[in-house]
């Protein structure tokens, strides 16, 4: 059966329906998914690979009572989404009682994501309810144009006697999230990426960068900066142990960051299995460190709202070297407010970091991971 893998947001309701009337009264919430990339990869200063791929898929969570189960499908016609609601329903009866499973998210739950939203919204005062991450261009990228990047890559190789390695992608993909309770997100967006290794006899040099358009993502410029550090750090010499000082780059900044990301989890924090544990608003890092997570910012990627339908809220996660907030699920947050954690996260309150449930993990995305990663 050929079908358009980018769906619009009225088709997705359409699937909801559906479903919904497929489920005989159960509380229902369905996740429809789907994209195409497609990627160019290089190596040894020529293309070695061509390679695209595309789908879509229809995941059906439903609730009864305490009990919860989801079924998942690339199959969007009629029967076959009448089979993975009752594959769902038969699943969930199964379940044992979760006494912790909270009512599916309604519409006046689901918030608005963005920094400073809830707070908006309590002045009631507008804020974006989705983001902006789409470029057509980008979207109708073929594989002449990837290779045009590469070409450009591959030259600056030449012209350093260097031998160049790495990838050119591009896609879009979309996400809408419906349930019974009127909860009905939207999310579709472009992303185009390159990675280049520049090699010499005994230097190397790396870059990688990535936008919602191909028009920022400048691979010219990324090699150039690849060739430099490979020649830049030729015939390397053994320094003696001792302290050095060293500057990081962003994307470094960015790994070590990462590392402490599954730390800043309610969950984690009630589990006992944070680093920050007995450490929240104290001072763990230099003054001139904050560190925010910023579901707006323009550079951000991927949907601003999180399993359940939660909007995403920008978190100050350390301000001045002060521990400030944390992320957490609606699961999460319900269990805070009746903890000795409450005293500590006055207020305790979904940010929209949450998995689906059940709890299955979602793509990651440039943010903060989702709220109980691990």
């Amino acid at each position: 059966m050929n079908v358009n893998v980018m769906m619009d947001r009225e088709r997705c309701g359409e699937i909801f329906e559906q479903v919904r009337r497929a489920a005989e009264g159960t509380d229902v919430e369905v996740t429809v998914q789907g994209g195409r990339s497609a990627l160019t990869r290089f190596a040894n200063n020529a293309i070695t690979q061509n390679v695209s791929e595309e789908g879509c898929e229809v995941s059906v969570r439903v609730q009864m009572g305490g009990r919860t189960a989801r079924a998942t499908t690339n199959r969007l016609d009629e029967e076959s989404l009448r089979r993975v609601v009752k594959q769902a329903e038969e699943l969930a009866r199964v379940q044992e009682e979760d006494t912790e499973l909270l009512p599916m998210l309604t519409a006046a739950e689901q918030g608005r994501a963005g920094r400073g939203s809830a707070e908006r919204e309590s002045a009631g005062q507008e804020s974006a309810v989705e983001f902006d991450r789409c470029c057509e261009e980008t979207a109708a990228m073929g594989a002449g144009e990837r290779a045009e990047q590469v070409a450009a890559m591959v030259a600056i190789a030449h012209r350093g006697g260097l031998n160049a390695a790495g990838t050119y992608s591009c896609g879009e993909n979309f996400e809408a999230l419906l349930n019974s309770h009127g909860v009905a997100r939207w999310h579709r967006e472009t992303l185009a990426e390159a990675s280049v290794t520049m090699q010499a006899a005994d230097s190397s040099g790396w870059q990688k960068q990535n936008y919602a358009s191909a028009k920022r993502l400048d691979a010219r410029a990324l090699a150039e900066t690849a060739a430099e550090k490979a020649l830049g750090s030729a015939a390397p010499v053994e320094l003696p142990p001792g302290k050095y000082t060293v500057i990081l780059e962003p994307s470094a900044v960015v790994d070590l960051i990462g590392f402490l990301a599954a730390d800043f989890s309610g969950l984690a924090l009630l589990e006992q299995r944070s680093c920050l544990n007995g450490r929240l608003g104290t001072k763990l890092f230099g003054e001139n460190i904050s560190i925010a997570d910023d579901v707006s910012h323009p550079e951000q990627t991927g949907p601003g709202f999180d399993g359940e339908g939660v909007a995403r809220q920008g978190l100050t996660l350390v301000e001045n070297g002060v521990v400030r907030e944390v992320a957490m699920a609606r699961g999460t947050a319900a269990r805070v407010r009746g903890s000795e954690l409450a005293e500590k996260l006055v207020g305790a309150r979904p940010t929209g970091h949450g998995f689906s449930l059940p709890k299955i993990a979602r793509k990651m995305t440039a943010g903060l991971a989702p709220e109980g990663c691990l």
